[in-house]
């Protein structure tokens, strides 16, 4: 719920391909790029040198990335699963997870007038956790067209999540580049393990 909260702070489709897995890459695939890593959550990525490392986000949760294409951001985060759902353990699963950011998301448009357009779900995995990709297109008045992409994995104690904004014309242009970091992406623990572990091999 924190990292839902942490995305309406950050005020303001093509789907990825359901068969790609985004699982590490092999070392110095991404030669020349920066890394970054989370202190909170244990997850590291590395990201184009040519894009701009913003302020990390609140509590340590994340931080947004600015690509060099106007009006867009590329956001990581982690956040705890600490809600009550239906899961063996008594919190959230993964999909009453995406429905609650579903809801919130088109109330929060909703509350600035603006209509959201939701594309079809995909399944997925991030760094070898199940995650989901929410897709969804709208118009800004000032802006023009934009297509958001979320990618979310959630655990037991913890979750992961990707947030991608740009324009609907610019997406063939940075969606490439998204999906060669999290290629990269690393979770740092297991988000499953009542204690900080390193992920299994």
């Amino acid at each position: 719920m924190t990292w839902i909260v942490l995305l309406l702070v950050l005020a303001m489709q093509r789907p990825v391909n359901t068969d790609v897995a985004f699982s590490a890459a092999p070392e110095n695939d991404e030669r020349g790029w920066k890394l970054y890593t989370n202190a909170r959550f244990g997850f590291s990525v590395r990201y184009p040198d040519d894009w701009r490392l913003g302020n990390p986000m609140p509590d340590g949760a994340g931080v947004t990335l600015s690509p060099p294409i106007e009006h867009s951001l590329v956001a990581l985060s982690g956040h705890m699963n600490i809600v009550e759902g239906k899961s063996q353990d008594g919190r959230q699963t993964l999909d009453e997870f995406v429905a609650a950011h579903r809801r919130i998301m088109t109330e929060l448009y909703g509350k600035k007038s603006i209509a959201v357009q939701w594309k079809s779900d995909q399944d997925l995995s991030l760094a070898g956790f199940p995650a989901k990709q929410l897709t969804f297109t709208y118009r800004d008045e000032k802006q023009g067209e934009f297509i958001e992409h979320h990618i979310m994995s959630l655990g037991r104690n913890e979750g992961r999540g990707v947030r991608v904004k740009v324009p609907l014309t610019a997406e063939a242009r940075l969606m490439p580049a998204v999906m060669k970091m999290l290629k990269t992406y690393q979770p740092g623990r297991d988000q499953n393990a009542v204690s900080p572990l390193v992920p299994k091999p």
